[in-house]
């Protein structure tokens, strides 16, 4: 086990339905469309600018240790992307899905594989998230996860929440996440 990250990279997670892997060029359109799409960004802080974007556009992709696509477990496609890194100064989770992909429980398959995988491989004893307040179906998803709020702060102009939860404590089951996120309110509020 390791403090801030493995030596080994890339690392590919599996769960029932999704595949946690390294990004890859074919997942450039729909990375820049993630970063991009105003529905996917709107409790993000925005679409990226356009410098960004071109950036994104001529770089490769899968070098950075922590950050990686949310993918269907059976064809490959790219849901979304998933990241737990130490922007913060803290093992942070950070998820994101493509708008025709929310609300059919792949966020909450990834983030509890992504969890599981991390109590298992890596030293720290906490992990942190932010969500926007108004954002209340990843609320609801952290808070099934075990997050409990830290401290409220603002980002992005608007009120967001800092969540934690111990990497010692267990997780809920999967299929106790899957099931409370069935009766979550919608997205749009």
């Amino acid at each position: 086990m390791n403090r801030e990250g493995t030596t080994q990279w890339p690392i590919r997670i599996r769960g029932d339905r999704v595949l946690i892997r390294e990004p890859a060029d074919p997942d450039r359109e729909a990375m820049i469309r993630l970063l991009t799409d105003p529905v996917t960004r709107e409790y993000l802080g925005g679409a990226i600018d356009y410098a960004s974007r071109q950036a994104l556009e001529l770089s490769p992709l899968g070098l950075s240790w922590g950050r990686w696509v949310v993918c269907r477990g059976d064809d490959d496609a790219m849901l979304g992307s998933i990241s737990l890194d130490y922007d913060r100064g803290e093992l942070e989770l950070s998820y994101a899905l493509l708008p025709e992909h929310t609300g059919q429980g792949f966020a909450a398959e990834a983030c509890h594989a992504l969890l599981s995988w991390a109590q298992g491989e890596l030293e720290d004893d906490l992990v942190i998230a932010v969500t926007q307040t108004r954002n209340k179906r990843s609320l609801n998803l952290l808070r099934k996860l075990g997050f409990t709020v830290r401290r409220g702060l603002e980002e992005f102009g608007t009120q967001q929440l800092l969540l934690e939860r111990s990497l010692r404590d267990p997780l809920p089951s999967r299929e106790d996440v899957a099931l409370a996120m069935r009766s979550a309110p919608p997205r749009r509020l």
